[in-house]
């Protein structure tokens, strides 16, 4: 099969998993790019494949490939040069795993929770949780910055107040960053797991998720700096409780 046209029903239904009410519909997403589309077949999440006429013989073997033009491939990408690969893949549902917990209040911008991923990733909070109201895990923005690491999380979007009360009943200490209210050492935090709530790059974190918090932590900075970046905070702070345990 082969598709020229990017007035293809089928393309405009794959352009259409790029918003987020689609990709909840169908559970499905799109990717780009041969390492993350390589990436994504290890972890047998593909459902189609979508290859410009120069990849297809490499990856006609695998079920469900299309080949496309160069129109059709400029159609699908985000990017101001593609590598004509593209994949749609179908969300993994997983439990949660052991490890910490990178809970995120109303995140909006994309960059910010792809590094937020990556970093997660990097320091084992191998569980991003974000409110429903966050940017969607599968922007293909939030996608590049990940740099593929969003294959080996458990990604989900929770009502954070009754989720953070369940993670509370496992014994697991809530840590957050309300800057008007009295801080405490990381070095205080004698506990195996750690849930880190990081809120909303202009609001931080809502007030009723903040009343779940059980310590409230701090980064030591230049007193001249008014504040850090939301993924640049995040970042740190998920280094410091890696390198505690």
């Amino acid at each position: 099969m082969k598709i020229t046209s990017v007035n293809n029903s089928l393309i405009e239904e794959i352009l259409s998993l790029k918003e987020t009410k689609m990709q909840k519909e169908k559970q499905s997403y799109i990717i780009e790019g041969i390492k993350m589309v390589n990436l994504a077949l290890e972890k047998q999440v593909v459902e189609t494949i979508l290859v410009e006429k120069n990849l297809f013989e490499k990856y006609k073997h695998f079920l469900n490939v299309i080949e496309i033009s160069d129109n059709v491939s400029k159609k699908l990408s985000d990017l101001k040069t593609n590598q004509g690969i593209f994949a749609v893949c179908k969300m993994q549902q997983k439990e949660d795993l052991d490890g910490n917990y990178l809970i995120l209040d109303g995140i909006q911008d994309p960059g910010n929770l792809g590094t937020l991923i990556r970093s997660a990733f990097a320091f084992e909070f191998k569980n991003v949780i974000c409110s429903n109201n966050c940017v969607s895990f599968y922007n293909p923005k939030v996608l590049r910055a990940t740099q593929s690491n969003h294959f080996d999380l458990n990604l989900r979007n929770e009502d954070l107040s009754f989720f953070l009360d369940k993670l509370k009943q496992k014994n697991i200490i809530v840590v957050g960053t309300l800057l008007k209210e009295e801080s405490n050492s990381l070095e205080k935090i004698k506990v195996n797991r750690i849930a880190l709530i990081l809120g909303n790059e202009g609001q931080g974190i809502s007030k009723e998720i903040s009343k779940k918090i059980d310590l409230n932590i701090k980064i030591k900075t230049n007193p001249d700096l008014e504040s850090l970046n939301v993924a640049i905070a995040g970042s740190i702070l998920m280094k410091d409780i890696y390198s505690m345990n």
